[in-house]
C-alpha cells in the first residue's frame, strides 16, 4: 500500500490523539518514525472515561495498515512485535512538580496474538496521567493529520507547535528544540535542511495548522527559532487529495 494511499480513511468519523500539554511541551525524547507513529494510534484508542490501567485491544491488520507496516513479507508478526518492543523499552525522565527527576516509559505492557490478530497494550503507570481522564490543558488533534508524515521530526514538531497553537506564535532556543525533536545536528544548515523544512513542508501538507518560521540570529550565530502559526478554519480529514484502501474499526470514540 503506497503512502499517500493510506490516509483519507473511510470511516464514519475521525480517530483522536488526546495528550496532556505537559507532556507535549515538557518532554524530550528521541522516538522514530514508526514508534511515534505506534503511539500515536495506541492513544487513539482511548475515551475519556477510560479507567486507569485499561488494557487497549485493536486489530493487527488495521494497525499495519495505518501505521505502514507492510503485510505482504511474511513476517508481519515479527515486523509488529520488533515496534512494539523498541517502543516498550524506551523511556525518558520528567521534572514533576517537586523538582523530581520522574523515568516514564512509554508501555508497561505489550500482547501480541497472532491467533486472534489482536494486540492488547497497557500504557505505563506514570505515563497514563497525562493520556486518561484528561478534561483541561491538553492538545487535541486527528490521527490522520500524522499517519502520512515520512519524518519522525515533523510529528514532534506538529505536535509541540499545535500545544501553542492558541498564541499564534512561539519561539524556541536552537538547540532546546533540537533537544525536543531528537535532531543531532550541529550545523543550522543541515537542522533547517533536514528537519526544519522537511517538517514545515509536511505539517502545511497534511494538518490542521499552517506554519512558517524564521532564525533569530545573535551576532551571525542562529540562537532561536520563531513560529508563526495559523489554524486551518474547516480543515478536514477527508480531503480527496488522499485515499485510502483501509478502514479503521467502527468503535465509536467520543472526543
Amino acid at each position: 500500500m503506497k503512502k499517500n494511499e493510506r490516509l483519507d480513511v473511510v470511516t464514519d468519523r475521525e480517530y483522536k490523539v488526546v495528550k496532556a500539554n505537559e507532556i507535549i511541551q515538557k518532554a524530550k525524547f528521541d522516538l522514530g518514525l514508526l514508534e511515534q507513529k505506534t503511539f500515536c494510534y495506541a492513544v487513539s484508542k482511548i475515551k475519556p472515561n477510560d479507567a486507569i490501567n485499561t488494557e487497549y485491544v485493536f486489530s493487527i491488520n488495521e494497525y499495519c495498515d495505518a501505521c505502514g507496516i507492510n503485510r505482504n513479507d511474511g513476517r508481519t508478526i515479527e515486523n509488529v512485535k520488533s515496534v512494539l518492543k523498541k517502543l516498550r523499552d524506551k523511556s525518558f525522565y520528567m521534572l514533576d512538580e517537586k523538582g523530581n527527576y520522574v523515568l516514564i516509559g512509554w508501555l508497561s505492557k505489550v500482547r501480541v496474538d497472532p491467533k486472534s490478530g489482536k494486540i492488547g497494550i497497557i500504557f505505563d503507570d506514570d505515563m497514563q496521567k497525562y493520556l486518561i481522564g484528561l478534561y483541561k490543558n491538553y492538545t487535541q488533534y486527528s490521527l490522520l493529520c500524522v499517519l502520512p508524515m515520512t519524518s519522525s521530526y515533523s510529528i514532534r514538531l506538529y505536535e509541540l507547535l499545535k500545544s501553542y497553537s492558541g498564541f499564534n506564535y512561539k519561539d524556541f532556543d536552537i538547540d532546546d528544540l533540537k533537544i525536543r525533536l531528537g535532531a543531532h545536528y550541529d550545523n543550522f544548515k543541515d537542522f533547517r535542511r533536514r528537519v526544519l523544512e522537511v517538517s514545515t513542508k509536511e505539517i502545511n501538507l497534511y494538518t490542521d495548522i499552517e506554519i512558517s518560521w524564521q532564525p533569530i540570529k545573535k551576532g551571525r550565530k542562529v540562537v532561536k527559532v520563531q513560529f508563526d502559526i495559523k489554524k486551518r478554519e474547516g480543515w478536514n480529514y477527508c480531503s480527496n487529495m488522499y485515499r485510502s484502501n483501509y478502514k479503521l474499526d467502527n468503535k465509536e470514540n467520543p472526543y
